[in-house]
């Protein structure tokens, strides 16, 4: 049996969930749900980073203890999972003593294999992406990603040398395993640039105090990034799964490409690991043309999408209307026009009239399909169009032969319509497991129940 590992970057849990987060977790859900009906041994791992100071700093605006502060905000990221029918198989928080104890075992091998030093450092550091600065990361004197003006600190902090020999497999990697291809160029030239040749990865405990401790030295912790990288790994020792590893698919946004492509892969080689096999960096997604932001009031919750559209029709819509590599804009109107058009107009209406004229005709029995053929080059959008283009297929061979005139006498051209109907369900499972399952209960049972309701 093949075995499929998939990860999530694992959430940032110094404000509550968006529906960026839910992108990229039900990304990894409908991969993992195709994996599963192909019948590979799957594991999909998610979950919280819970230290930093950008934690330290909510909770003490929220005037709780960082600790009392994580376990809220991480449950309302898990219960993602329960509300969009996520099916993640563990969800890992960097709290966890477990990941904790696991993090300091591997900094052992770090330092074990001389390629960590502590020195004195000056540089400009962005408390959004909770890393040091180079030139090129920088705009009058701004992170250019969040837009902050930056911190010049001075301290002494470990730093984690990747060499030439490891910056050459890193490269190589970065070909074959870094999707899309437009981000690869980009991260090799931040490779090849020097930027990252030094990497600071612990904090003065002083100054940020909220982190995993450095072992052997008390006036440091981690820096927030090596202990969450690691958890990918971490996750799968604590559910003794980690024969798993490498990864199969990880899953992260582009702003997150650097620590991915660069330094995971550097403490991977360090410690002994294998590399993962996919990297797929996934856009942003903006509203209504604008960048998602607090001061805008522009920010999608995921209860929004919810309480309008639903569990399956949201899944669907988010891979309908956004694109997974490229950036994409998310407008109220188009989600309402698609949710109108694909599934109340269509596949609801066209179950509805399948159902309809089924009771006209005696024993009526459910076509025979063939199982579709897999692939693992899955592609959300192409397999979305697939399934319409099916959908309205059947929907023209009902209109085409005008089956209503006679259901009976013209129950082959039903079966040839419900055939495509059925084959346009497989293919939207992964996306619409609930739907896929009523549906089918409907064809056995010829039990009508509208599937999406209209929205004025």
């Amino acid at each position: 049996m093949k075995k499929t590992y998939i990860t999530t970057s694992i959430a940032y849990v110094n404000a509550e969930p968006h529906i960026g987060f839910l992108f990229e977790l039900l990304s990894a859900d409908v991969l993992a749900r195709n994996s599963k009906l192909q019948g590979d041994e799957t594991f999909f791992l998610t979950g919280t980073d819970e230290h930093g100071i950008k934690v330290a700093q909510a909770a003490e605006v929220a005037g709780k203890k960082p600790q009392e502060f994580t376990d809220e905000l991480s449950t309302k990221f898990k219960e993602l999972g329960a509300q969009f029918n996520i099916g993640f198989d563990y969800f890992i928080r960097t709290t966890n003593p477990e990941h904790k104890k696991f993090v300091q075992n591997r900094w052992g091998q770090l330092e074990s294999s001389g390629e960590l030093k502590k020195k004195k450092y000056t540089g400009l550091y962005c408390s959004g992406c909770e890393a040091f600065k180079s030139e090129g990361e920088v705009s009058n004197g701004k992170c250019t990603i969040h837009e902050k003006t930056l911190e010049k600190i001075e301290e002494e902090n470990w730093f984690f040398l990747i060499g030439e020999n490891a910056k050459k497999k890193i490269e190589s990697w970065i070909d074959t395993a870094v999707y899309p291809e437009t981000r690869r160029m980009e991260v090799k030239n931040v490779l090849r640039s020097g930027a990252y040749d030094e990497v600071s990865v612990s904090r003065s405990k002083e100054r940020y105090g909220w982190g995993v401790p450095v072992p052997g030295d008390e006036s440091q912790i981690m820096y927030v990034w090596v202990d969450a990288l690691f958890n990918y790994i971490s996750g799968l020792e604590i559910n003794s799964k980690i024969n798993l590893w490498p990864a199969d698919i990880q899953i992260i946004g582009k702003d997150i490409l650097k620590f991915h492509a660069i330094i995971w892969p550097a403490l991977l080689l360090t410690c002994g690991y294998e590399l993962p096999k996919k990297l797929l960096v996934h856009g942003f997604i903006n509203v209504d043309g604008k960048k998602m932001s607090k001061s805008l009031g522009n920010v999608i919750a995921p209860k929004q999408l919810l309480e309008r559209y639903g569990v399956d029709a949201t899944r669907y819509l988010i891979f309908r209307q956004l694109s997974f590599y490229d950036d994409s804009n998310f407008t109220w109107e188009d989600f309402d026009r698609v949710y109108n058009g694909d599934l109340a107009n269509g596949l609801g209406n066209l179950v509805a009239r399948v159902v309809g004229l089924a009771k006209k005709i005696g024993n009526w029995k459910l076509p025979e399909i063939n199982k579709p053929q897999t692939t693992d080059n899955f592609e959300f959008q192409t397999q979305l169009d697939k399934a319409n283009t099916l959908v309205n297929e059947a929907d023209g061979i009902i209109s085409t032969a005008k089956i209503w005139e006679d259901p009976a006498g013209k129950a082959s051209e039903l079966q040839k319509a419900v055939s495509n109907l059925l084959q346009a369900i497989r293919l939207l499972e992964p996306f619409m497991p609930e739907t896929a399952v009523e549906i089918h209960r409907q064809l056995n049972t010829l039990d009508s129940k509208p599937l999406f309701p209209r929205l004025g």
